[in-house]
């Protein structure tokens, strides 16, 4: 029982040295003809309705972020914070890959989709 117990103690300490312990997300990139923007790229937040929060990116371009919870709620005044798995934030559904943080309490919003948002008129690309 004491040399099973040693020889399972062995092979779990040997699996534990093999599995990588930091996940370098800078060097992470999506995938090819996704449209895509860095959490850190957003320059602006402003709240559109009771479900949709509008990030600026830069002077020109803006994505549409949806949850299901009251965005009116969200506490600006404080702290905010945008965070995804990988720091990349890409169009379409991502349920339980981004969110947003805001507020002395840091509540959490979790965002359904992220949708681009038109470019302004007279003007083409970003």
């Amino acid at each position: 029982m004491r040399i099973r117990t040693a020889l399972l103690a062995a092979a779990a300490a040997g699996l534990a040295a093999c599995t990588p312990t930091t996940t370098d997300t800078a060097s992470m990139t999506p995938s090819e003809g996704r449209d895509c923007f860095r959490a850190e790229s957003v320059s602006g937040y402003e709240i559109i309705d009771d479900h949709n929060i509008r990030v600026r990116i830069g002077p020109s371009r803006s994505y549409t972020l949806h949850t299901t919870w009251n965005a009116n709620d969200l506490d600006w005044t404080q702290t905010i914070a945008l965070r995804s798995d990988t720091g990349w934030i890409c169009t379409g559904n991502v349920f339980g890959a981004v969110d947003v943080t805001g507020g002395t309490m840091g509540r959490t919003y979790p965002i359904q989709t992220v949708a681009r948002d038109p470019d302004p008129p007279g003007q083409v690309g970003s």
